[in-house]
């Protein structure tokens, strides 16, 4: 019941976002993929994303979201963390100047790593905060593994693309591949749970007021 609630102010939040403050489509979706809800992104929204970042209008309200969320504080940590996920993500997968943009704003990233939130149940979140930080930093510091990490995009792309014109139907992941949510790619198991791990027992409806 509760979650189902959940859901509906949820769509509620879209509708007006849609028809009365007229964001554009791209930026809810930036917004639903950087929630304060207890779930990371699903790879079809990440996808997409990552899919406008070709087209530059739709990149920099991308960006001027995500670099929003990176602003907040507290128990808004999922805001922070998600939009590292999401920036991680699109770096391998979204359009290069992503990699030039995150590179030269490396010490706005850095300064997360001194993160800190302990959440109503004594839980240290500031640390998936500061973990995040430090392997986005190391990635776009990282020519050969970000080389590595698009061509694996690429390929899954291809795969996809070969599929669909087989007849299949698209994966749930979006392009096919499977993210890890601690920043490794192609661990099935790992990927599914390493965001999982962050949902905590003592989660407050309070944390999900600011979306």
């Amino acid at each position: 019941m509760k979650k189902a609630f959940g859901q509906t102010v949820r769509d509620l939040k879209r509708g007006v976002n849609k028809k009365v403050l007229k964001v554009p489509g791209i930026e809810q979706k930036v917004l639903d993929a950087t929630s304060n809800e207890s779930w990371g992104p699903h790879g079809s929204l990440l996808a997409d994303i990552a899919h406008a970042s070709r087209n530059y209008h739709e990149y920099q309200l991308t960006m001027g979201v995500l670099w929003k969320r990176l602003s907040d504080t507290g128990k808004n940590w999922r805001h922070v963390y998600k939009a590292l996920t999401v920036l991680e993500y699109m770096v391998g997968h979204g359009s290069e100047r992503v990699i030039e943009e995150v590179k030269e704003r490396a010490y706005q990233i850095s300064i997360l790593s001194d993160f800190q939130y302990i959440d109503s149940s004594g839980k240290d979140q500031g640390s998936n905060v500061r973990k995040k930080a430090q392997s986005l930093v190391a990635l776009v510091n990282d020519k050969e593994r970000i080389a590595e990490v698009r061509e694996k995009a690429a390929a899954n792309r291809d795969k996809y693309r070969n599929s669909t014109v087989g007849g299949m139907h698209r994966p749930s992941g979006g392009y096919g591949d499977k993210y890890d949510y601690e920043g490794r790619y192609g661990d099935r198991d790992e990927g599914r749970s390493s965001y999982g791990r962050e949902r905590e027992s003592g989660y407050r409806d309070d944390d999900r007021n600011s979306r």
